[in-house]
């Protein structure tokens, strides 16, 4: 007779639940593990110990409720997975159970938007006084797939879990730390400072760590000291269309291939060219987070204005109002619309003119703003507009995309991958194919020109 697990109550053989407490009797899953590469990070608050010693433990749980939310929430907008709450301590896996190519950055990222969140709270309520050190490491792990965190089974086995946490151990006081491989695998995109190796505690030998400075604010520019072989005939063909378009031509044209087989690495050689007789401003779609929408289109705007990621609010303001005072143009209510549009993209709360908030400006605006901007740039020197990982654009960005190329605008290169822009480039190819509408828009008789706000066809 089956016992139940829960209660012991004896049941009949035919019994799918326990006759007295209903827990399911029929035998548990098998276990599935696979080894995986993942990146863990272990986020950890200083000073709780001798802190939680003076409070209440209704002040302890009050002090560390704020944080959980939102280390949680920084996490999982980046794409982790919060495998377990320790005391104050958090831990956290990018690769497992699902994995992306860019695990480790995106675990770097998420620590520095852990510490940013943590300031806030700081500053919210003086009161919390959070301090933490995380560690971030990547490495192999045996990862139990369907594991229920939420019931208290791990999620990941191995040493990259216990490496971690002594290189969170190692950080220094709202610090980040990261181990080789981590290190290894973010270089391009994050810068570091130099650290000396860490006697970690039951390691062999020294451990080497890097301390994370902040997001790099040089374009990476992996591969590029190698010579580009078998791609002669792509690079032509884009040249041929880079000619036209130094005439007036707009072109637009995409590269799409298998991840890995050389997009990004044809498109340096490309950029690399073009820089020469034009203006060339790039921007990557992400995968991961939240208000991410406009997000290559803010990078080519700070890319035009010379905006760094260290750049505060009234440093951003400033730059952008140089960039608009540059332009070739005196309209006022023009200058004011685009102001409004990129502080809206950018982040910056009123305008570089002080006309009106950016938050006030509607979509259209938006639109329009960020159009026209582009047309002004445009008319100095040819410009190339670079949109990285096209596949990830959301529809919004697409439309924005479709109603800028409306005009007479040097608008050029999108690079992506297979399948996605399918849709987005049969709109485009019809635009292009025919004779122009009330606005200058190529359409064809059968299809309608994208540009729906503005052109009357």
């Amino acid at each position: 007779m089956p016992l139940c697990p829960r209660c012991g109550q004896d049941n009949p053989d035919v019994a799918r639940f326990c006759l007295a407490c209903g827990t399911p009797l029929a035998p548990p899953e098998p276990v599935v593990e696979e080894r995986k590469l993942i990146t863990v990070l272990f986020c950890d608050i200083v000073g709780s110990t001798a802190k939680a010693e003076q409070l209440d433990p209704e002040d302890v749980r009050a002090r560390l409720a704020p944080y959980y939310e939102r280390a949680r929430t920084e996490l999982e907008r980046f794409g982790g997975t919060v495998e377990k709450f320790i005391g104050d301590a958090v831990v956290a896996l990018f690769g497992a159970p699902v994995a992306h190519e860019d695990d480790p950055e995106r675990a770097v990222r998420a620590a520095l938007a852990v510490r940013d969140a943590v300031e806030k709270l700081n500053e919210e309520d003086a009161w919390l006084d959070l301090k933490i050190r995380v560690g971030v490491n990547t490495g192999e792990a045996l990862v139990v797939l369907g594991a229920r965190t939420t019931e208290g089974e791990g999620m990941a086995s191995g040493d990259v879990m216990n490496t971690a946490a002594r290189l969170q151990s190692a950080a220094p006081v709202n610090g980040i730390v990261v181990g080789e491989a981590t290190h290894r695998a973010t270089r391009e995109a994050i810068d570091y400072r130099e650290a000396e190796p860490i006697a970690a505690k039951g390691k062999s030998r020294p451990v080497p760590i890097w301390e994370v400075a902040g997001i790099s604010q040089v374009e990476p520019e992996r591969d590029s000291h190698a010579q580009l072989v078998g791609r002669s005939e792509q690079l032509d063909e884009v040249r041929r269309l880079w000619d036209a378009a130094r005439h007036g031509s707009r072109v637009v044209a995409t590269v799409v291939g298998a991840p890995g087989i050389g997009k990004s690495r044809l498109l340096r050689e490309l950029t690399a060219t073009l820089r020469r007789d034009g203006t060339v401003l790039a921007g990557r779609c992400l995968s991961y987070g939240e208000g991410i929408t406009y997000w290559p289109i803010a990078e080519i705007v700070k890319d035009a204005a010379g905006i760094l990621q260290s750049d505060d609010t009234t440093q951003a303001s400033t730059k952008l109002g140089a960039l608009l005072e540059s332009l070739p143009t005196d309209d006022a209510d023009m200058l004011r619309t685009m102001a409004a549009s990129v502080s809206n993209l950018v982040g910056v709360p009123t305008t570089p003119r002080g006309t009106y908030a950016a938050a006030d400006i509607s979509q259209a605006e938006l639109h329009w703003g960020i159009r026209r901007l582009f047309e002004e740039l445009a008319t100095e020197r040819p410009l190339v507009l670079v949109v990285e990982d096209l596949h990830w654009a959301e529809p919004t960005l697409l439309d924005l995309l479709a109603f800028a190329n409306c005009r007479k605008l040097c608008w050029r290169e999108f690079f992506a991958t297979p399948g996605a822009i399918r849709s987005f480039w049969r709109r485009w190819w019809a635009c292009w194919s025919t004779k122009a509408c009330s606005r200058g828009a190529m359409r064809s008789n059968s299809s309608r020109c994208p540009c729906r706000t503005t052109c009357r066809r």
